[in-house]
């Protein structure tokens, strides 16, 4: 229902454009992508594909317990610097680092990509589907709506045995360094409000309720979009639920959207979310673990 209800959106978009009639609030916008997410029918139809790479996301437990045959694992870790003492968690490492990830698993100019989420946490396989988009792959990666789990409870094949050695190809990363939001241009924002700020925490959080790293609330000017609030069951809400969530909390069409949360894993999945849909908009990789820790910054703090 989701994806046809967005591919519906980008049709009517697209007579629009070619009437000539476009107002103002769309114009500001960039077409909606329904195609960044596919259904299980679409890659059991297209799982034998030659340039199709599937990478499932999670822990290697699960992997290992079963997956796509094709599928190649992947951890936050492989795609993420290593954490340390005075090191911000789970930021994107250097181009050429990334770029040897994606040969390491097959993918190549000419490939397709299938990010499949192993069960609900979706923002595991977000995060990798925004390092795909980073590296210049946007127009050719998909994430499996339902994921693994949708896969198995329709009962189609899977195995426990991974893939050999991907293939030697060519990889030409494309950077695309405007998808990430420095704490410089957030900061900017709260002031001239150029940015809708998007917080994906869990309300409490948002709210201040521990997680502060290390001073607890939310940025200034942020408005909160919960993670929980997009998906039943690993499946995403429709395109009409989704916008009204952006639109209740005050997201206009006409700014760009900036989503944060812990440390930038959550916030991928708004982020998802919101280029889906979209909305011109860029994740705050330090998100609140930087902003918090930057004691000259300000704080909507709770009450006491």
């Amino acid at each position: 229902m989701l994806i046809a209800s967005l591919m519906l959106a980008t049709v009517v978009a697209s007579a629009c454009r070619q009437g000539g009639s476009v107002n103002a609030r769309s114009s500001a916008r960039r077409g909606a992508r329904p195609e960044m997410l596919v259904s299980t029918a679409w890659l059991a139809q297209h799982v034998t594909d030659a340039n199709l790479v599937v990478l499932h996301v999670g822990r290697r437990a699960q992997y290992d317990s079963g997956h796509i045959a094709g599928a190649r694992f992947v951890a936050l870790a492989d795609v993420s610097t290593a954490a340390g003492p005075g090191k911000l968690t789970l930021q994107l490492p250097p181009v050429e680092q990334l770029s040897a990830w994606a040969k390491d698993n097959g993918i190549t100019d000419q490939s397709r990509i299938v990010v499949v989420p192993h069960d609900d946490t979706l923002q595991l396989a977000t995060r990798v589907f925004l390092t795909l988009a980073y590296l210049g792959t946007l127009d050719r990666t998909s994430l499996l709506d339902g994921g693994y789990k949708a896969w198995k409870s329709e009962a189609r094949a899977s195995v426990t045995v991974a893939p050999g050695a991907a293939a030697a190809g060519t990889f030409t990363p494309r950077p695309q360094p405007e998808l990430i939001a420095t704490i410089t241009q957030v900061e900017l924002a709260t002031q001239s409000g150029n940015l809708s700020i998007v917080d994906a925490r869990l309300p409490r959080f948002y709210n201040g309720d521990g997680g502060g790293f290390p001073r607890p609330g939310h940025i200034p000017t942020a408005v909160n979009i919960p993670l929980t609030s997009v998906a039943d069951n690993g499946h995403f809400k429709a395109p009409t639920e989704l916008r009204r969530l952006f639109t209740d909390a005050g997201v206009t069409d006409g700014k760009p959207v900036v989503t944060y949360c812990h440390i930038g894993q959550q916030a991928s999945l708004l982020w998802f979310v919101a280029t889906m849909l979209g909305y011109d908009a860029r994740l705050f990789d330090g998100s609140f673990q930087e902003w918090s820790g930057t004691e000259r910054l300000p704080i909507v703090a709770p009450k006491k």
